[in-house]
């Protein structure tokens, strides 16, 4: 006689490992795609040194970003609050995919309006992208039953969250203030100072929230790959049950 309980315990056992084996795909994808997209979106001497690589580059790193997001979504879709951060991630992952290439533009072109202010959107995408990519992570390690990595990640990605919801409010005030046409002598000198060290003050904004994203990302794939055999047949289960943001 077959047994039918055990058949489809085995099914069901297999199903989670292989969705816990795309989940750490996804991370790893998250984990080299970030340093890249930020490398290739700053270093403007790519787009003159080499054409074709300068489009090409970011193009590849959003398409590897996209690609981790794809496959970690594929990790308890069930989860209503999980798939809507995943589906929101990717929809902002899309808008920076088809910004990317006025990066290259604006660099033959820098006077004209329309081509910087898709690459100022560009970059505040970039931030936004962060923010939930960071809130992203949050709801994926109450998934995972491990209480340190849950109290960490919340620690880390509320901190990463405020430091770019404030370098965001400081983009637009810096905007807004251009739009002024009388302003003290000191105001703008400090404000042409700013715009004359701006790829190398934008690069030191980015980096922080970047290294420590990418560290949180690098513990759940690590724990993920310590207990994966023990976790995968628990995690199925294990939800949070304060559905906040």
């Amino acid at each position: 006689m077959i047994d039918v309980t055990n058949r489809s315990s085995l099914a069901l056992k297999k199903s989670i490992l292989k969705s816990v084996g795309r989940l750490i795909r996804g991370l790893s994808a998250l984990f080299w795609g970030l340093p890249l997209a930020l490398l290739a979106e700053a270093h403007t001497d790519l787009y003159a040194r080499a054409r074709e690589m300068g489009v090409l580059l970011p193009l590849l790193a959003n398409a590897m970003l996209l690609f981790g997001l794809f496959q970690i979504g594929k990790f308890q879709p069930q989860e209503r609050i999980w798939s809507k951060a995943v589906d929101r991630s990717i929809l902002i992952g899309v808008l920076n995919m088809g910004l990317t290439p006025f990066l290259f533009f604006w660099h033959d072109f820098p006077l004209i309006p329309f081509y910087s202010f898709s690459v100022a959107l560009l970059f505040f995408c970039g931030l936004t992208y962060l923010y939930h990519l960071n809130f992203l992570l949050k709801r994926l390690a109450f998934m995972i039953p491990d209480e340190t990595l849950r109290h960490d990640t919340e620690l880390f990605s509320g901190l990463n969250r405020r430091m770019l919801s404030m370098m965001m409010i400081c983009i637009l005030l810096y905007h807004l203030v251009w739009l002024f046409s009388s302003l003290p002598a000191p105001v703008v000198f400090f404000l042409k100072m700013v715009e004359n060290a701006r790829p190398w003050l934008t690069v030191f904004m980015v980096v922080m929230p970047v290294a420590m994203t990418m560290a949180m990302v690098w513990k759940i794939k690590e724990i993920l790959l310590d207990n994966f055999y023990d976790w995968s047949l628990e995690i199925n289960g294990n939800v949070e049950p304060d559905g906040s943001g």
